[in-house]
């Protein structure tokens, strides 16, 4: 998301600076001309222009700049009485001055540019409204005038909020429309206002140009007013003591980067950082030096962390950050650590030396929530993990999880839950890791829970022996996944379903006929079924098991062992039995980035794999980084968020023909993956 948030503000800046300047030089020559002709009033009017575009009033708000300027009634009303093109040009030269030291060029042009669209834009209204190109060169009105003056007026609004509103909206990652509208009461009480100001400004220039600056006053008036609104709202959304956001505009922009996180495999990270030993401060050395300490914590929360995060105080020595579009799971534990290791380091403070610390709880949507409360709830869950192992900071876990592991344990649920239709398949691509292209999908189950939310297979898979209905689960999902998989090859995507076996299927002799009579039910080929098994199952009883397994591999049905390294076998042994592909558990997968250990016990699986000429996919690939590591090794396959999260079957198709290509055999289009050059 960020990329893709930083390329639409590239070149939405792009578009606006090109036709803005533009529109600036083809008015430019007369400009120019009618200023050398200009009457006195109209020169008055224009350094007004240039005056209150170099003195900006400073002010406390949301947008970047924190001030704005009071150039905009006279800007108007010089176009009233000397046109467009002069009105244009003595703006631009006006904010060209005003911005030129303090500004980026890429903000210098386009703040010109906006201008010359705003003014011209208005100004080509009010000559098709009125015929006149300056409405006030004559002060009697007619009432077409009055109209066109009005139009002028609301056009010049309407653009100027619009092309400015855009850029801060986008540099914020704010929704354009939402920001625009909450704006909207701010702009038409000031701006609005000024544009009024406008033909008095004329009036007044010519009846006496030395009152013009008294009309400055009910100007800066209107302005202090409006501020002092804007500013009133911003402290009911920031911290007074810290002056970062508080709670409820942390609850705002972290619903907005989960709304705005719609792709599959973007994901937003949450947070939350608990100081370790502030109550000792407090208690030792008083109040006001934690509150000292308070203002030092949140400069060293924003060192290194991208332009579109939040970092908030909600309360006491609670901090929080939003990270929009991670890169999975690999980004937000960087940056805990980082945050860890800089409030770790002792605060110099007021002639003391304050050792504290901290403890980070981090989640991740949508792989531990779909909504606020759950993302922010699972990260406080994991703070408190984080603060009770002293380990600094800690990843959600649902295995370590008091609350979760209470409310799985409930078979009398589960038992309603597949009564009442609750559960439901998802599917989750696998890439190619040499082609980049997707050549199969792996069904898998969900419980969508009235009270809980969605939950997976981990909620369900534990509870199903208790609620007797493993023998009825394994049939249902393998005829679901089959029958999406013949959906799939009717829409001329032909790709590998692979569905979980469980113990007692794979124990059970008359389960390769009933996986017969399923393919034939569907007219779908064994070629594309693939049945994966854990290791563990596997190794239960291999004998008991090498007999199912050898029957489904008979029908051409494709058999992968599952979660590998979280067993007891060896790949030696497995080789007796009739699988073909490898997948490596993600535990190893997700910390190979960051853990050595990891990364070995990954690469000598990779390995010994493809030497008895298995076929590997990893699981749990949430990040480019790890993506290129596996890469690297030679890895075949790669299944997780960096390639796509979990969709449910209306979502899946028009993920698979998004951005299609042939793959290398010319057969049918497959949705193309992240490679490992992508950067």
């Amino acid at each position: 998301m960020r990329l893709r948030q930083t390329s639409k503000l590239r070149l939405y800046v792009l578009a606006v600076s090109v036709a803005g300047i533009v529109v600036l030089l083809s008015l430019a020559p007369a400009g120019v001309e009618a200023l050398r002709s200009a009457p006195v009033v109209s020169l008055v009017i224009a350094a007004s222009v240039i005056v209150c575009e170099l003195r900006p009033i400073n002010i406390t708000c949301e947008d970047e700049s924190g001030q704005i300027t009071l150039s905009t009634p006279f800007a108007f009303a010089l176009m009233l009485a000397s046109g467009t093109a002069m009105a244009v040009l003595v703006l631009a030269v006006a904010s060209l001055l005003a911005d030129i030291r303090r500004k980026p060029l890429d903000r210098v042009v386009f703040n010109v540019a906006q201008y010359s669209l705003s003014l011209s834009a208005a100004g080509g209204i009010m000559l098709l409204a009125s015929g006149s190109p300056a409405l006030l060169s004559t002060p009697q009105l007619s009432v077409s005038e009055f109209g066109a003056l009005l139009l002028g007026g609301g056009t010049f609004f309407l653009l100027n909020n619009t092309l400015t509103g855009t850029v801060v909206a986008l540099a914020q990652r704010i929704g354009v429309y939402d920001f625009l509208r909450q704006d909207f009461f701010f702009q038409t009480f000031t701006t609005g206002v000024l544009l009024a100001l406008a033909p008095i400004v004329v009036v007044v220039a010519e009846v006496n140009v030395g009152l013009i600056p008294l009309l400055v006053l009910p100007v800066v008036a209107v302005y202090r007013s409006a501020t002092a609104s804007l500013e009133k709202d911003h402290i009911a959304r920031h911290d007074v003591l810290t002056d970062l956001p508080n709670r409820r505009l942390f609850l705002d922009r972290l619903t907005l980067a989960l709304r705005e996180a719609k792709h599959p495999g973007e994901q937003v990270a949450v947070l939350l950082i608990d100081l370790d030993r502030f109550k000792e401060v407090n208690d030792t050395l008083g109040h006001h030096m934690g509150d000292l300490l308070l203002q030092a914590i949140g400069p060293q929360l924003q060192v290194g962390i991208a332009d579109d995060a939040t970092v908030a105080r909600l309360g006491g020595d609670e901090f929080a950050l939003c990270l929009p579009d991670v890169d999975g799971a690999d980004e937000a534990v960087r940056v805990a650590k980082g945050i860890v290791q800089r409030l770790t380091t002792p605060f110099h403070i007021g002639g003391f030396t304050l050792d504290i610390g901290a403890s980070v709880g981090i989640a991740l949507y949508p792989d531990h929530g779909e909504d606020v409360s759950t993302v922010m709830q699972r990260a406080d869950v994991a703070m408190y993990v984080a603060k009770e192992s002293h380990g600094g900071f800690e990843v959600y876990s649902a295995e370590r999880d008091p609350h979760r592991r209470q409310r799985i344990t409930s078979a009398g649920d589960l038992r309603r839950g597949i009564e009442t239709s609750q559960l439901a398949i998802h599917y989750q691509p696998k890439a190619n890791m040499r082609t980049g292209l997707v050549g199969g999908v792996e069904a898998l189950v969900r419980w969508q829970h009235p009270d809980y939310g969605l939950g997976g297979a981990d909620e369900v898979v534990p509870v199903a022996p208790r609620a007797g209905r493993v023998g009825q689960m394994t049939p249902s999902v393998l005829d679901a996944a089959l029958g999406q998989s013949r959906r799939l090859y009717d829409e001329g995507l032909d790709l590998r379903m692979a569905v979980t076996l469980s113990v007692q299927s794979l124990y059970d002799h008359e389960f390769p006929g009933h996986v017969s009579d399923l393919l034939r039910r569907w007219n779908v080929s064994p070629r594309q079924l693939v049945l994966e098994i854990a290791e563990s199952t596997v190794m239960a009883d291999p004998r008991r098991a090498q007999r199912v397994l050898a029957e489904l591999s008979a029908m051409g049905v494709t058999l992968a062992i599952d979660d590998f390294g979280t067993g007891y076998s060896s790949l030696a042994y497995l080789k007796q039995l009739p699988v073909t592909e490898l997948k490596i558990d993600k535990s190893f997968v997700l910390g190979m980035a960051t853990d050595s250990d990891d990364a070995i016990i990954v690469h000598s699986t990779i390995d010994l794999a493809q030497k008895f000429g298995l076929q590997v996919v990893a699981e749990g690939v949430e990040s480019m980084r790890v993506w290129q590591l596996l890469a690297r090794l030679g890895c075949d396959h790669a299944q997780g968020y960096y390639v796509s999260r979990p969709l449910a079957a209306p979502q899946l198709t028009p993920w698979l023909r998004a951005n299609t290509i042939p793959d290398i055999d010319g057969d049918v289009p497959r949705r193309t993956a992240p490679t490992a050059s992508a950067s």
